[in-house]
C-alpha cells in the first residue's frame, strides 16, 4: 500500500539519482580499461595525505567557533550561588572535552548526559549513595513540562513541515524498522561485503584505490559536517548541564503560582500584595536604628531615644513616593546575650539586604565586628542560597569634632573643611574596623529638631543594591518552600479523602 501510494516520489529519486550513479561505475570501468587505476590510487593518497591537516585546522577552527557561537549560553545564571557555579565549571569542562557527537547512534549522547548529570548531582548531594535521583516527583514532572516545551518551540523552528507530521506515520516507521530493519541492515552489510571480495579477485589495484578513495570520502565528510556537529554537541551539553543545575539546586521546586503563595505567606500580617525587599536594620545598642527608620519613612514609625526602646523585631512596610517599596526590619540592639547570636541568625535568614547601623561617635567596634563576621560565617556556609549584601549606615556625623560646627552638604570626596575631614576620617575608620569596600558606607545625621541628612543617598544606595535583593528574595522563598509543609499535606490530604469518596459513592 506504501509502495503504491509514494511510487511516483520514489520513480522522481530514482531518475534524479540514476545518472550521477551511473557516472561513478562508468569511471571505474573508464580507469580499470585505461590502466590509469594506479595514478588515481596514488593522486587520491596524496591528498588524503593533505587533508589531514587541513581537517585538523577545520576541526580546531569549528570548536573554537562553537565557542565563540555559544558564549552568551556559556555564561552562568545571574541568580546562581556558589555550588550552582561550581557545577557550571564541570559543565563547561565537560563542553570542552566532548568530541562532536555524530548524532547516528543514541547511545554516545544518553552516556554523555548520564555523565553530566552524575557531575551535577555529585556537587549537590556529595554524601548521597545515589546522588542522581535526589530530586522530588514534582520537580521531575516540571522538568519533563519545560523540556516538552522547549522541544516543541525547537521542532516548529527547524523541522520541516513538522505540522503534518503524524503519530501513525512515525509508528508506521517504528513498525517497518522491527520489522525489516535488522533484516536489510545485515543483507547490506553482507551484500556490500561480497561486492569488496569481488571487486578485489578481479582487480586488486583497483580495489586498493577504491577502498583508499572511500575512507577518505567518509573522512572528509566527517570533516565537513564538524563545524555543524561540534556546534550542536556543545548546544546540546550546556543545555543538560544547565537544565541539571535547575534541577537539583530546587529551582524546579517552585511555579510561578507557588512562588505568588510564598510571598504572600512572607508578607502575612503586613500587607495582601507580593512582597517587596526585606530589610533588616542591625546594629548597637543606641546606634540610631529606630531614627534611621523615622528618617527613611519621612514620619515617626519607632521610638527612639538615649535608653534602648526597642525589645523586639518590628516590621514596618515603606512605601514612598521616588523609593523602591520595601519591608523594614527595625532589630533590637545587639549586645552579649546570647539571644542576641540567635536573634541575629534567624533575621538573617529573612532578610534580602543587611543595613548595618553604625554610630561614628562610637569608639568600640569590636562588638560591631564581632557580630559582623558572625553573619559572614552563616553567609559562607549558605551554599545552597544567596545571602543578603551588607551596607553600612555611619550615623552622628553631625557629632564629629568640631561639634558645634553644622552646616550640611560636605563633600566627603574631597574633603576641605575640618567637619568634612572628620566626617572622611570617620567612614575610612569603619571601612577598616568592619572590613568593608569604602562604597559601601554611607555617612548620614539625624540631629533632634533638624532636617536628616544623606538619607537620600542611603536611598541611592538601596537602589543599587535592589536588582541582588530581589535575587537573593527569590533564593530565600525558594529555599524555604522545600520540605514538607503541614498545612499543605493536610490539604492534599483532605482532597485525596474526597476523591475516594466521590469514587466510592459512583460505585
Amino acid at each position: 500500500m506504501r509502495f503504491r501510494r509514494y511510487w511516483p516520489e520514489m520513480l522522481l529519486s530514482l531518475t534524479v539519482a540514476l545518472p550521477w550513479l551511473s557516472l561513478i561505475a562508468l569511471g571505474g570501468i573508464w580507469l580499470w580499461q585505461s590502466g590509469n587505476v594506479w595514478a588515481w590510487s596514488i593522486a587520491a593518497a596524496l591528498l588524503g595525505l593533505l587533508a589531514w591537516p587541513l581537517s585538523k585546522s577545520v576541526q580546531r577552527r569549528a570548536n573554537e567557533e562553537a565557542r565563540f557561537a555559544l558564549g552568551d549560553l556559556a555564561e552562568p545564571s545571574r541568580g546562581w550561588n556558589v555550588v550552582e557555579r561550581e557545577a557550571w565549571t564541570e559543565v563547561l569542562a565537560i563542553a570542552d572535552a566532548t568530541p562532536p557527537f555524530t548524532f547516528a547512534q543514541m547511545e554516545p549522547l544518553v552516556a554523555s548526559a548520564r555523565d553530566i548529570v552524575e557531575v551535577v548531582a555529585r556537587r549537590f548531594h556529595p554524601e548521597a549513595h545515589a546522588a542522581w535521583a535526589q530530586f522530588s516527583l514534582p520537580e521531575l514532572l516540571l522538568l519533563v513540562e519545560r523540556l516538552c516545551r522547549d522541544v516543541r518551540r525547537e521542532a516548529l523552528r527547524h523541522i520541516p513541515a513538522v505540522r503534518a507530521i503524524r503519530l501513525s506515520h512515525l509508528l508506521w516507521v517504528q513498525q517497518q524498522n522491527q520489522r525489516y530493519g535488522t533484516v536489510a541492515r545485515t543483507g547490506w552489510r553482507m551484500g556490500f561485503g561480497l561486492w569488496r571480495i569481488v571487486r578485489a579477485a578481479l582487480n586488486p589495484l583497483q580495489a586498493i584505490g577504491q577502498e583508499t578513495s572511500g575512507m577518505f570520502m567518509e573522512n572528509t565528510a566527517q570533516v565537513l559536517s564538524y563545524r555543524l556537529r561540534a556546534h550542536a554537541t556543545r548546544l546540546l551539553v550546556l543545555e543538560i548541564g544547565r537544565a541539571s543545575i535547575e534541577l537539583y539546586a530546587g529551582r524546579l521546586a517552585l511555579s510561578d503560582e507557588e512562588i505568588g503563595a510564598a510571598r504572600e505567606r512572607d508578607m502575612a500580617g503586613i500587607v495582601d500584595r507580593p512582597a517587596p525587599v526585606r530589610i533588616v536594620l542591625m546594629g548597637q545598642v543606641n546606634a540610631g536604628k529606630s531614627s534611621l527608620l523615622n528618617a527613611l519613612a519621612r514620619e515617626v514609625r519607632s521610638a527612639a531615644g538615649p535608653t534602648p526602646v526597642t525589645s523586639s523585631a518590628a516590621e514596618y512596610l515603606l512605601e514612598l513616593e521616588g523609593h523602591p517599596t520595601v519591608v523594614l526590619v527595625d532589630m533590637p540592639g545587639l549586645d552579649e546575650r546570647t539571644e542576641s547570636a540567635a536573634e541575629l541568625q534567624v533575621q538573617a535568614e529573612r532578610a534580602d539586604l543587611m543595613v548595618w547601623v553604625v554610630s561614628a561617635t562610637q569608639p568600640a567596634r569590636g562588638p560591631d565586628r564581632k557580630w559582623l563576621d558572625e553573619f559572614r560565617a552563616w553567609a559562607n556556609a549558605q551554599l545552597a542560597r544567596r545571602p543578603p549584601s551588607v551596607l553600612v549606615a555611619l550615623t552622628h556625623i553631625d557629632e564629629l569634632r568640631p561639634a558645634a560646627e553644622w552646616a550640611p552638604p560636605y563633600d566627603v570626596i574631597a574633603p576641605t573643611a575640618p567637619k568634612a575631614r572628620a566626617i572622611r576620617a570617620a567612614v575610612d575608620a569603619a571601612a577598616r574596623a568592619l572590613d568593608l569596600r569604602v562604597d559601601a558606607i554611607v555617612p548620614i545625621a539625624m540631629p533632634s529638631g533638624r532636617e536628616s541628612y544623606n538619607v537620600d543617598s542611603l536611598w541611592a544606595r538601596i537602589a543599587v543594591e535592589l536588582d541582588e535583593a530581589k535575587l537573593v528574595q527569590l533564593d530565600r522563598l525558594r529555599v524555604g518552600q522545600q520540605g514538607l509543609r503541614l498545612q499543605e499535606l493536610a490539604d492534599q490530604l483532605g482532597q485525596a479523602g474526597r476523591t475516594i469518596i466521590k469514587g466510592i459513592l459512583k460505585v
